[in-house]
Parts: C-alpha cells; structure tokens; sequence
C-alpha cells in the first residue's frame, strides 16, 4: 500500500533571517527618530522632576519636592483648571462644527462636495500662530470685526472686550481653536461616512426615512468608533494650548488665561526651574492620559462588518 504525503515546503532559515534584516534595516530610522525625539527627552524630563538643575548650577536630588510644590501651587492648579476650559471647549466645537460639516458634505455632489471640503479644511492648514493673530483683530474691542458688526446692526449692548474679560477669554479661545480643528475632524468623519455601504441608506430612504433619521440610526452608530478616534485626537491637541493662547493674550490679562504649557515654559526658560517644570509637565501629561482613557470608556465604540 503506497501512501502519498504532500509535504509544504517552508522557506529556508537564511531566507527567514534575511527577511528579518531586511526589515530590522527599514524600521530602523523611525526606530532611531521615537529613539532620540520622544523617549529619551520623556526620560530625561522623568529624571529632572525628582533633582534640581538650573543649567548653571549643580544638580541636586529633590525626591518629590516638585511634585508636592506642584499640587500645592494654586496657581499653578488654575492653569490646569483654565488649559481643562479651553481644552473642553475645543474639543466639542471642533467635533460638532466638523461632523455637521462632513454629513452636509456627504448630502452634495462630488463636485460641490471637493469644493466645500477645500474651503472648510483650509482653517487646518494655517498655523495656530497666525489663525491666533488674526482673531486678535478680529475680537479687538475698539476696532474689531465682531464688535463693530455688532454696532452695526444695532446690537451695540452686546460688544465686549472678548480678550479681556475673565468670563469670556476662556471660550473664546477655545472657539477659535475648535474652529481651526474642525476641518480635520470634518476629514476623519467624512472618510469614515463613506465606507458605509450605500445599500444601508436606499434600504431605509425605500422605508421612508428621512435623512436626519437616517443620520441618527444608521450612520452616526456606524462611525462611533472613527467619532472616538477623532475626539481623543482633538483632546490632545487641544491640551496643547500653548501657540494659540500665546498669540492671542500672551496668557493675560494678568493670568487669567495662562495655560499649563505657556506656565511650563515660563518656569523652565524664564525662572530656569527645570526640576519644577519637569514635574509639572509630567502631571500635565498624566491628568491628559486619564481624560483619554475616560472618554473612550466613556464613548464605547463597535465595529461593525458590512
């Protein structure tokens, strides 16, 4: 009785290891660039928030001195609180500005739809410095855009020096700053509308759903997890409040928007407070993990197979 067996044949050792080179030699530049730009700056910046360096001076173990001097710095505390604000407010003005925006777009033809896709996306494109200058024209009190359109229609009681007061910096800030995001956040949804399949709309348009239906049952729980994705994008980097904020008030008047990174650097370059600026940039980066983690807990998110 003859029995046939059909053996696989299986690439050779040297064949698997040359491939393994070959790929160990592609990864390697990213690999040396995560090397040199983030994991040994955050090490070094782990190793300065327990010493006392000042450049010119010795440097000194300090144990959890900063860390201590941090939370019990109530100063310190309120640029978290007002970097929290702005944050807050960016990121739900980016994200409902760009998912309307996106599921208008989705509503045109192609043609319309590339137009308004440049024109909305074009704010994401300009640096947060220059988008902070011109709005600094544009919320002058005196001569400003908003207040002399406001007087202009006859709605002089509402102007205000929206830069200069403590109840408005704060969201108006964070307004310009979703403002600018929200074209991105209008790509990611936009992307994330188009792969679902066409036949699930027809499907229920043919059972006589209208399309804000249509947008509540079909097509925002499809997107829920590209929702997540863009939301904890947009909360990092609206943490990030340092070129928007410093553009537009400098952090002032006084310290009434001061943001954590702007009171990061002043202490670091200004005061030559390494060790506290280090500690303090660390417990800026963790309170930002915890809000990611809380608003993908928070959001859940499926995935769904066409």
């Amino acid at each position: 009785m003859n029995i046939n067996m059909n053996t696989k044949k299986t690439p050779s050792s040297g064949i698997i290891k040359k491939q393994r080179l070959l790929g160990a030699a592609f990864a390697a530049p990213a690999a040396l660039l995560v090397l040199f730009a983030t994991i040994i700056p955050v090490a070094w910046n782990i190793v300065l928030s327990f010493s006392n360096w000042s450049i010119i001076g010795e440097n000194s173990f300090a144990g959890l001195t900063h860390y201590m001097e941090v939370f019990a710095n109530k100063a310190a505390l309120k640029t978290v609180w007002q970097s929290i604000t702005i944050s807050l407010v960016a990121s739900v003005t980016a994200m409902i500005l760009g998912t309307c925006l996106a599921i208008m777009i989705y509503r045109v033809s192609r043609l319309e739809g590339a137009f308004f896709r440049f024109l909305f996306y074009g704010p994401g494109m300009l640096p947060m410095t220059v988008v902070g200058l011109l709005f600094t024209f544009v919320l002058a009190t005196d001569e400003g855009l908003v207040n002399n359109f406001l007087k202009l229609v006859g709605l002089a009681n509402l102007t205000s020096p929206w830069l200069a007061e403590k109840g408005t910096v704060l969201i108006v800030i964070g307004l310009v700053q979703g403002w600018r995001s929200s074209g991105t956040i209008m790509m990611l949804i936009y992307t994330a509308i188009l792969g679902i399949p066409e036949s699930l709309r027809e499907s229920a348009h043919l059972d006589g759903a209208s399309f804000i239906t249509q947008v509540r049952r079909i097509i925002l729980p499809l997107i829920r997890s590209t929702i997540q994705m863009a939301f904890s994008f947009m909360v990092m980097w609206a943490f990030k409040t340092y070129d928007i904020v410093w553009s537009m008030t400098g952090g002032g008047p006084g310290d009434l928007s001061k943001t954590t990174p702007i009171l990061i650097v002043e202490q670091a370059f200004k005061f030559n407070k390494f060790g506290y600026a280090s500690a303090l940039s660390l417990v800026y980066a963790a309170l930002i993990i915890f809000v990611i983690i809380i608003i993908r807990k928070g959001l859940g998110g499926e995935t769904y197979e066409y």
